[in-house]
């Protein structure tokens, strides 16, 4: 905790400087009269008046007046009132990694209570909501957390169809929409003003993968990129063909050459053709982008029909949940994944606080699930962690209310640098009144920008791989805990 310094200390301070400066310079006056007094009066607000009377070689009064700063003043905690709505798939096709996410928002909000609450003083309320993995139910939640529990935030959803509808049911009530999970880009695109999203956009993800392909895995293939050959195959929703639409602009502006660009449905049960196609491709990288069912399908259908590669990089979901670990063992290691930060990264990048509040999360996550927390937990506990230490403090601080428009004021305000997250990645909001596109789209869609409201036009995915069941960062070097491994070593079923 920071010391508090008083008022008349600061004048005091002020008093002895003025003081030194008079003395100092009538010091240094040749040929004057012999000493007389100097009499400085400092006055600070009403009623404070501070006298100090010195001898120099002249009479001088000198009067200094300082106005002092006003301390705010902060509402009683039985004035304010934090109630949250947790929305997320609980049950269904989505609920592994839309459980971790809940569970980490949560964590966040239980560790700002044990602390006291926001400000150390306002403890936060929360309701949990399952959306069961269903677009309809996502949308009747949303409304009954606004409209029957009075959630000034709604907290959500992980999938991007979720996203859609929720939010769009909070504009409607013109409450706060905070996604901490789900990455379409056309999310931010509707000029909603009570959406944020603090997390990256999926047409980044798909930027950043081949980014990572020239900056790093062209060069330990030892090719020119014109010589390789990259497939990009997607679900075919819109978080599939957001992110593969971001890997073919960037591949197509570095001159990559894309050898297989194909979707297929969500919920299928047979990438078998796909994988058919793959192989007669050949394609030195695979880049997917797929939720945990059918990233397990393909891996298994892969093996099976001997698809070989040099590199498969995911682009999160199904690619960075543990239960996909878990479903394939070993299979799984040395694969790269594109995501917001997993917990484990160079930490020295990070402001000392957040490191201390990011290991005791992972040791809180693990000792409630059973498992160590990944980047979907992550996304969950960090960007949650932004709403309660920085976005709600401003909200109470500097408009005296956590009502929704003071929320969206604080949030708009914010501009957190590089490091003071846990994700790494700084905090800027683009406003409606200014649309922006993020760092990364500023390099991928020159042509065509893209003007978002509510996104974090600061924040970008890195690269991980799966070492020894954990996901590491590699890539950005500033941020990476190890070295990637490229290509994949002989004892890959799918190394060649």
């Amino acid at each position: 905790m920071s010391a508090k310094v008083s008022p008349t200390l600061v004048v005091v301070l002020v008093v002895l400087i003025v003081v030194a400066g008079v003395v100092g310079y009538f010091a240094g006056t040749a040929a004057v009269p012999p000493p007389k007094t100097v009499t400085i009066t400092t006055t600070v607000g009403t009623p404070t008046t501070i006298t100090t009377t010195v001898t120099t070689k002249v009479t001088e009064r000198v009067t200094v007046t300082v106005t002092p700063t006003p301390t705010p003043t902060l509402p009683p905690p039985e004035k304010v009132r934090i109630k949250l709505g947790l929305l997320f798939p609980l049950t269904g096709a989505w609920a592994p990694l839309g459980t971790d996410q809940m569970t980490g928002a949560r964590i966040a909000i239980d560790m700002v209570n044990e602390a006291g609450g926001v400000l150390g003083r306002y403890k936060v309320e929360y309701v949990i909501a399952d959306c069961k993995s269903d677009v309809a139910v996502a949308a009747t939640e949303a409304e009954r957390l606004i409209t029957m529990e009075k959630v000034q935030v709604v907290i959500g959803s992980y999938a991007s169809p979720l996203l859609l509808a929720a939010s769009e049911v909070a504009e409607k009530y013109k409450t706060i929409y905070w996604e901490v999970g789900a990455i379409t880009d056309s999310a931010t695109l509707r000029g909603f003003k009570y959406l944020f999203r603090p997390m990256p956009i999926g047409g980044d993800f798909g930027f950043q993968s081949v980014l990572f392909i020239r900056d790093v895995v062209a060069k330990a293939l030892g090719k020119n990129l014109s010589d390789l050959r990259i497939a990009i195959i997607f679900e075919d929703g819109p978080y599939g063909t957001s992110v593969a639409a971001g890997n073919k602009l960037m591949a197509e502006k570095l001159g990559i050459p894309i050898v297989l660009y194909e979707g297929y449905p969500t919920a299928t049960t047979d990438l078998s053709s796909l994988i058919m196609k793959l192989k007669a491709a050949k394609p030195d990288i695979v880049l997917h982008t797929g939720y945990y069912s059918d990233t397990v399908l393909f891996f298994r259908q892969a093996k099976e029909l001997g698809l070989k590669f040099k590199a498969y990089i995911a682009h999160g979901a199904g690619g960075g949940l543990p239960a996909t670990y878990k479903a394939l063992g070993k299979d799984m290691e040395f694969m790269f994944n594109v995501d917001p930060p997993s917990p484990y990264l160079n930490y020295g990048a990070l402001r000392p606080d957040l490191k201390e509040a990011l290991l005791k999360f992972i040791d809180r996550f693990k000792a409630e699930r059973g498992y160590e927390p990944m980047t979907h937990a992550h996304m969950g506990f960090a960007h949650t962690w932004i709403l309660l230490n920085d976005v709600l403090p401003l909200a109470i601080t500097k408009y005296g209310s956590v009502d929704p428009e003071s929320i969206r004021l604080a949030a708009l305000e914010l501009n957190i640098p590089e490091g003071g997250t846990t994700m790494g990645y700084g905090v800027k909001f683009a406003s409606p009144d200014k649309p922006e596109d993020t760092l990364l789209g500023k390099i991928g869609r020159v042509d065509k920008p893209q003007a978002h409201i509510g996104q974090n036009v600061l924040s970008y995915p890195v690269v991980m791989q799966w070492r020894e069941g954990r996901l590491v960062v590699v890539y950005p070097e500033k941020f990476a805990a190890i070295k990637p491994a490229i290509p994949l070593p002989p004892e890959s079923p799918y190394a060649g």
